[in-house]
């Protein structure tokens, strides 16, 4: 593993790159192609390229790491013996998840807002692209600095929950207005160019992307603040831009001239294996997209299937581990961002819930998630729309691990017509399952969806190192807050832990997440 520990602090980051303060912000956004010192169109990209990392160390440490808590991937080293599967995570580890974020956003955000003066296209866009990153920030540690950070300061008071969520809807929907005004008015004009390695500048598949994220997070808060998660959701699916619906419009990153960071954590470091919980769901199912998501194991007697490992094993060697499923990606793979599918299940949900979040019903959003997954993996959805029986997951034992399992909390793939539309019955439980199974491999989305509903229920830690009492089979529900925030912003981090509800360690659920 190529992993680094950063020996600079976030304060010291956010100073050196805060810099170049400038006062041409009418001509920034009016000028788009005009070379300027601390120009909003370079200082994008990179802060583009969180929204799902890119960079090596930031995929391994956050995507991969803390994502095999979703169940698509598992790390097949044991590198210290303290790991996230295993519920016992460095300090150093656990605090990377959220220092890395604002490392990475905030030093051009800060020089972005100076240079637009917060105002214009590239404002809006900047703050688009803090929402989504730090989204994944607040779904691992609850409150967090948003509102208040600033140049230079980013100790300060933590948003609640609520705050943080309603802020990041915001930021969402004023992002989804300016961008696609814009790109109105400017008859298609892509200011970001070559800068944008998700849609080439194309400001209207990012307003589709921002009302989308927009129904994600509206899902996520939906059982705890169900009125502003009601409100938020209608006014997405109605917004003028309109959503991620066709598989065309997905957002998809390029990995540029780095390697795919899940192909090259899995071939040249040997650190990254498929997570046995995805591999025997979809095996259970017979679903034809495994060819495209991982590649057949080379254990002893099982070259002929796909083989995943199971997480949470404080015991195995590395070299061993070798022979078990890897995700079928290439070093030139793009990265999904947010795919149409899920737009289709979240729309599923919304009708589950009474909301007016489109014309068919919850049954017809369904069936079109699995439709839109089969074909962006270009597969046949036909006889997988048939399967009328729930399905027995389990797994054998094999020579590397002595971790036989299995899961009958199931169910099959066809709706029940029979049941009432609502988020108490099985089809709610079939809706987060398949919009699962679409994520892969989005390993942090899955872990917050897992959280919030409970499905699709998922093998218990093998090795559970846990100091807190976090439970094998519900897993890790949190992170707790870094050691550096106890430290250096002790009153605001008290005000966070008492906004928490609980300790502050990983046994703590978050306010939107299931309780049992």
């Amino acid at each position: 593993m190529r992993k680094y520990l950063r020996n600079i602090t976030v304060g010291a980051v956010l100073l050196l790159l805060a810099g170049s303060c400038t006062d041409k912000f009418e001509e920034y956004n009016t000028n788009q192609y005009q070379i300027h010192d601390a120009d909003p169109a370079t200082l994008m990209k990179s802060m583009i390229e969180t929204i799902v990392n890119i960079q090596q160390n930031d995929s391994q440490m956050q995507d991969q790491m803390v994502g095999q808590l979703g169940g698509y991937l598992c790390c097949s080293n044991t590198w210290s013996g303290t790991n996230f599967s295993t519920f016992n995570q460095s300090d150093a580890w656990n605090a990377t998840p959220w220092n890395t974020p604002f490392e990475k956003i905030y030093g051009n955000f800060f020089q972005i807002q100076e240079a637009t003066n917060s105002t214009g296209h590239y404002y809006a866009f900047a703050c688009m692209i803090r929402a989504i990153t730090m989204l994944r920030v607040a779904d691992c540690y609850g409150p967090m600095p948003y509102s208040q950070v600033k140049k230079g300061n980013f100790y300060v008071s933590y948003d609640t929950q609520e705050q943080v969520y309603t802020s990041i809807l915001s930021d969402l929907a004023n992002a989804a207005d300016v961008l696609y005004n814009y790109y109105v008015e400017t008859n298609g004009n892509a200011p970001l160019g070559a800068n944008d390695p998700v849609f080439d500048g194309n400001y209207s598949g990012w307003a589709k992307l921002a009302n989308s994220m927009r129904l994600r997070v509206a899902m996520r808060i939906s059982g705890t603040w169900p009125g502003i998660a009601q409100e938020a959701a209608e006014a997405a699916v109605t917004h003028k831009a309109g959503l991620i619906e066709s598989n065309s419009d997905n957002a998809m990153l390029s990995c540029g001239t780095q390697s795919n960071p899940y192909q090259l954590a899995a071939v040249s470091w040997g650190d990254l294996r498929v997570n046995a919980n995805i591999v025997d769901y979809m095996n259970a199912y017979g679903d034809p997209r495994m060819p495209k998501f991982f590649n057949k194991s080379t254990l002893a007697g099982k070259t002929d299937k796909y083989v995943g490992m199971r997480t949470g094993d404080a015991d195995f060697k590395k070299a061993d581990a070798a022979g078990f499923s890897i995700p079928a990606y290439t070093a030139t793979s793009k990265l999904m961002v947010f795919c149409a599918a899920e737009t289709a299940f979240l729309r599923a949900e919304g009708k589950l819930r009474g909301w007016n979040v489109g014309s068919k019903t919850a049954k017809a959003y369904y069936e079109d998630g699995i439709n839109l997954s089969m074909e962006q993996y270009q597969v046949s959805a036909t006889e997988y729309l048939k399967i009328d029986e729930a399905p027995v997951v389990s797994h054998e034992s094999d020579a590397v691990q002595n971790a036989t399992a299995t899961i009958t909390n199931t169910v099959s793939v066809m709706w029940d017509d029979s049941e009432a539309d609502n988020v108490n019955g099985k089809n709610f439980q079939r809706v987060i399952t398949q919009k699962w199974i679409a994520n892969y491999p989005l390993g942090l989305e899955a872990w917050a969806e897992y959280r919030r509903t409970g499905y699709p229920e998922l093998y218990p830690c093998i090795d559970n190192l846990s100091d807190c009492g976090v439970s094998s089979q519900r897993g890790m529900r949190r992170l707790s807050f870094p050691y550096t925030e106890a430290q250096n912003n002790k009153a605001n981090y008290d005000l966070g832990v008492a906004e928490l509800g609980g300790a502050d360690n990983e046994a703590t659920d978050l306010k939107w997440a299931k309780k049992n």
